[in-house]
C-alpha cells in the first residue's frame, strides 16, 4: 500500500510539472523552426508520463490480485497456524481452570488439609484423587499413575518419583512430611 502511494504521488508529479511546463510556454514559442523541436521535447516528455502511469496500472493491478487472494484464500498454512492456535486457547483455558485447586493445594502443609483436584484435559477432576494431604503422601502406585494418566503426564520411574510428578502439576508444597 505505501509503495503503491509513493508510485501514485510520483505521477502525479510528473503530470503537474508537465501541465506547469505547458503553462509557462508562451504561444509565441511554437512559432518558426524551434517549434518542431520543442514539441518534439514535449511528446517526449508525455510519452514518459504515459510509460510510467502504464506502470503504475500494471503494479496496482498485481497488488490488487495479491489482496484478493489474501483475502479469499488463507491457504494451508494459515489453516494449521490457526488449529495451533485454537488447541494453545484450550490448554491456557484448562491451566486457568487448575489454578484455583493448585493455589489451595500450595497451602497444604498439614496431613490433615484438604486437597482440591486440578482439572483434567477433559474439563474434570480425574477419579480417586486423594482428598487429603496424608492420603495423598501414602497412596498406591497405581493410583499415582491413574492420575498422571488423566492430566496426560508421562508414566515414569519408581513410585516417589510418580508422587513428586503428581505434587508438582498438582501444586502440593514438597516440605518434608
Amino acid at each position: 500500500p505505501h509503495r503503491l502511494s509513493a508510485s501514485f504521488s510520483a505521477m502525479a508529479d510528473q503530470i503537474a510539472a508537465a501541465s506547469q511546463a505547458l503553462a509557462l510556454v508562451p504561444s509565441t514559442a511554437f512559432s518558426g523552426n524551434d517549434m518542431s523541436a520543442e514539441f518534439a521535447v514535449l511528446k517526449s516528455k508525455l510519452a514518459s508520463i504515459e510509460s510510467t502511469q502504464d506502470r503504475l496500472a500494471a503494479e496496482f493491478a498485481a497488488l490488487q490480485q495479491q489482496f484478493t487472494e489474501l483475502n479469499t484464500d488463507k491457504g494451508p498454512a494459515f489453516e494449521e497456524l490457526d488449529k495451533k492456535i485454537e488447541a494453545l486457547k484450550k490448554i491456557v483455558e484448562i491451566d486457568q481452570q487448575r489454578l484455583p485447586a493448585r493455589l489451595n493445594n500450595a497451602r497444604s502443609t498439614a496431613l490433615k488439609t484438604l486437597l482440591k483436584a486440578p482439572v483434567g484435559s477433559d474439563g474434570k477432576p480425574p477419579p480417586n484423587f486423594p482428598a487429603t494431604r496424608g492420603e495423598f503422601e501414602h497412596i498406591t502406585k497405581e493410583r499415582y499413575e491413574a492420575i498422571l494418566k488423566a492430566y496426560g503426564l508421562p508414566i515414569k520411574g519408581d513410585t516417589d518419583a510418580k508422587r513428586e510428578a503428581v505434587r508438582a502439576f498438582v501444586g502440593i508444597p514438597q516440605d518434608g512430611l
